[in-house]
């Protein structure tokens, strides 16, 4: 009889455990190159909301506001015609402020405004008040509303007074109200010519933060309906002194009370600048830098070099 040889017990087990080491060393790189793919998604996303605000400007020679008027809608709204949205721009009812929307409308999700990194439990609110209106979708991306400087007493989302960011809310001479209702168009606050300090040295556009508590969260976390203007934090951020970029371990912060940038990248936050380049930052960017890109009119403008 022809006697046949297998695999000891021993021999197998090292086995085993040599494949266990491997792809133990493995995953990680896999990782990587799976978050490193979702960070490129992340900055395409950008790019494509930059080209957009660009088109906007051309169009209507002013940069859009980040809202409007109080409790209308938003900058993503205003910008769905130059993403190839515009039959859900269509669906909006511009002059209308928020809690009036259809919510079969507002509960529509614009992937370009969600970065692949981000691991929600799903692209709507989960939560409301009674009298903000209709459920909606959240997102990612916030306007530069400018410094710090303008964050006492809630300047930089107000409607009356000079700050220095670049989506900023409308001013209220400009977008009036009557009724309830806008009368005429959505009008902005800048041009191009207001970026005085250059289109390459400002943020137009980034990510911003949420705490993983506050995830699709409405009750002032910062991650409510992007189309709702009666929220600022969900959709405009400032950066500068003590409000430098978050990385994705700061927890603790309640981004409804301190409105800043972060991401869910690892040490990095993504921007698009006005001249339509995107960029990934460190967050260990000074604030003074930060401070520095988010105003467009310092008068001391800073170039970014990229980690």
């Amino acid at each position: 009889m022809k006697k046949t040889h297998g695999f000891t017990l021993v021999e197998l087990l090292a086995v085993i455990a040599i494949i266990g080491i491997l792809v133990g060393m493995l995953l990680p790189a896999v990782q990587m190159v799976r978050e490193s793919a979702r960070r490129t998604e992340c900055l395409n996303n950008l790019k494509q909301i930059g080209l957009a605000v660009h088109s906007y400007e051309s169009a209507r020679q002013q940069y859009p506001p980040s809202r409007a008027a109080d409790q209308f809608l938003t900058w993503p709204v205003y910008l769905m015609p130059y993403l190839e949205l515009g039959n859900l721009h269509d669906q909006f009812e511009l002059n209308k402020k928020y809690r009036f929307q259809d919510e079969a409308v507002t509960r529509t999700v614009m992937p370009v405004m969600n970065c692949p990194s981000r691991s929600r439990p799903g692209n709507l609110e989960v939560s409301h008040f009674e009298t903000r209106g209709p459920i909606g979708a959240v997102g990612d991306y916030v306007g530069n509303a400018g410094t710090q400087r303008h964050f006492p007493f809630d300047v930089w989302a107000r409607f009356t007074e000079p700050v220095d960011g670049v989506f900023n809310s409308g001013f209220s001479k400009d977008n009036k109200v009557v009724n309830d209702e806008l009368v005429g168009p959505e009008k902005g606050r800048y041009s191009h010519a207001s970026i005085v300090d250059g289109s390459s040295n400002t943020i137009f556009v980034g990510e911003k933060y949420v705490s993983t508590e506050g995830f699709n969260d409405a009750r002032g976390w910062g991650d409510s309906c992007i189309y709702n203007g009666d929220e600022p934090e969900t959709f405009m951020r400032i950066g500068g002194y003590a409000m430098g970029l978050a990385d994705s371990q700061r927890l603790f912060l309640s981004p409804g009370e301190f409105p800043i940038f972060g991401s869910s990248h690892n040490q990095v936050v993504n921007f698009v600048l006005g001249d339509g380049s995107i960029h990934s930052l460190s967050t260990q960017i000074s604030e003074s830098t930060l401070s520095k890109l988010c105003s467009r009119n310092d008068g001391d403008a800073v170039s970014i070099n990229d980690d």
